[in-house]
């Protein structure tokens, strides 16, 4: 993946005034002025391609994006052994200055700056016609993955939509102008969770109004790369975790139905699972030999194999699988090197030699289970217990099927989204939406973690609120 299209910024990112150039690195000894790199569609191409390799960062999801809801909820936690790596997030005692919280927060919004950047640019330019059809397709592309970087950025650093009545509480600032021009990131307020939902939904409309369900540059059968139906699933997403159940069942049902995908079967799913571009793939962050983090990879903070290993499963998550569900050898009982023993290990990502091993942004079973949810919520009942059966079974083809209503069947559906999406980072966000309490586990002590607490989301970096006089702290890392 060409690296990279860089936007000079100073700490925050956010400050009072703005970098005046824009970069496309294609040369180290000599940086471009975007104005004239962003010209034709090679150049629109090495843009897009760009953005894509931000998020392989480690602070976005080639690591922290994807481990983070994991190890602050009851799925996952820091070994006693370990490196100091998000350790303070494992015991929920996270400062403003705490490096991994900042860093994905300038990561994602490096993604935007980008995003904006090619946009402005592409939709500037004049293209032959013969290039048209693709142009539209990366500006689609850029769009959609504006919403994924300000939906993320909602998700860790602002409460639930739900939080409050109106969603009208703090959110994160809402960025969509170029930063060369003086309307772009300069000391941003933070707008209403509503608001940011807002423009993230009108983003993803605008991609998929861009885009043909047949992509334009790269085979369908490629996942790396955000296409029709990538958008369409992230926007069921994002209608589900704001309670439009309508709507979230409405466009789950079109991947499902029409997007091409399908399950990997049962005997298939373990190998199949971690390879790049499988059936179920609809969106994947991509890595190979020659691209890839290396000792940061994913794959080595939990895998114990020539690897540090730092993060391990709990035992409340390997006791929710049955014995006869397949999904339970992603978790092997066994012993931490100098830490616990016994030790519940994790083993869904075991590639530290090729690194081929896609970070997983959404896939069919995830989106099964929207539509399940969103169909348990709307009075579809016994559409969503096929739903949910269809992916319990195919995890446990033992398992006599469920048959429950009301809120034993959200429950339920909550429970299996648990045991399918395991170690993808969905975890925390699936208790907060859902206003559960939850206890976290770490090592030899648990944490009571009730609802609401402002713990759940990260705070906002210390050099941002230095940077930004416009910035607000959230609540539970004011100081007292």
């Amino acid at each position: 993946m060409k690296k990279l299209l860089y936007i000079c910024t100073l700490s925050g990112l956010f400050l009072t005034t703005a970098c005046s150039k824009d970069f496309l690195d294609t040369n180290p000894q000599q940086n471009t002025d975007a104005d004239m790199v962003i010209k034709d569609i090679a150049s629109t191409r090495a843009a897009i391609n760009g953005i894509y390799s931000l998020m392989q960062n480690l602070n976005n999801y080639g690591r922290t994006t994807i481990l983070l809801p994991d190890i602050m909820s009851d799925n996952a936690f820091i070994s006693k052994k370990n490196q100091n790596r998000y350790l303070s997030y494992d015991q929920y005692i996270t400062t403003e200055s705490e490096s991994y919280a900042a860093g994905q927060w300038n990561q994602l919004y490096r993604v935007i700056a980008n995003t904006n950047l090619l946009i402005a640019k592409a939709e500037a330019n004049t293209y032959p016609s013969s290039d048209s059809a693709e142009v539209q397709h990366i500006i689609g592309e850029a769009y959609a993955l504006r919403a994924l970087a300000h939906f993320n950025l909602v998700r860790f650093y602002a409460l639930p939509y739900n939080a409050t009545p109106t969603a009208d509480h703090l959110g994160v600032p809402v960025v969509t102008k170029n930063a060369t021009s003086k309307e772009g990131i300069i000391s941003p307020k933070r707008n209403t969770v509503k608001e940011v939902y807002t423009q993230i939904i009108s983003d993803f409309n605008t991609a998929m109004q861009r885009m043909p369900r047949t992509p334009v540059g790269f085979k369908a059968s490629m996942r790396g790369k955000m296409g029709y139906y990538g958008t369409k699933a992230l926007l069921a997403r994002v209608q589900l975790y704001r309670e439009d159940y309508v709507a979230a069942d409405s466009l789950a049902n079109d991947v499902i139905t029409k997007g091409g995908f399908a399950l990997i079967t049962r005997d298939k799913l373990i190998d199949d699972s971690k390879k790049q571009n499988s059936t179920e793939s609809i969106f994947e962050i991509q890595f190979n030999t020659l691209d890839n983090l290396g000792s940061d990879a994913l794959v080595n903070i939990y895998w114990q194999s020539g690897s540090y290993g730092d993060a391990l499963s709990t035992e409340d998550l390997f006791n929710a699988y049955t014995a006869t569900d397949i999904r339970k050898t992603f978790i092997t009982k066994g012993k931490r090197s100098g830490g616990e023993n016994p030790a519940w290990l994790v083993t869904k990502y075991t590639n530290n030699t090729n690194f081929e091993e896609p970070s997983r942004v959404i896939r069919l079973a995830e989106v099964y289970l929207i539509r399940a949810e969103a169909r348990a919520h709307t009075g579809k009942e016994a559409l969503a217990l096929a739903d949910l059966n269809t992916i319990a079974a195919r995890g446990d083809d033992k398992l006599v099927p469920y048959d429950v209503v009301g809120t034993a069947l959200t429950d339920a559906i909550l429970n299996e989204r648990r045991k399918e999406l395991a170690f993808e980072g969905h975890r925390l966000f699936d208790l907060t939406r859902t206003k559960k309490s939850f206890t976290k586990y770490r090592s030899a002590t648990t944490i009571a973690i009730n609802y609401p607490n402002g713990r759940t989301i990260l705070p906002i970096p210390q050099a941002e609120m230095k940077a930004n006089t416009n910035m607000e702290q959230n609540d539970a890392y004011k100081p007292n």
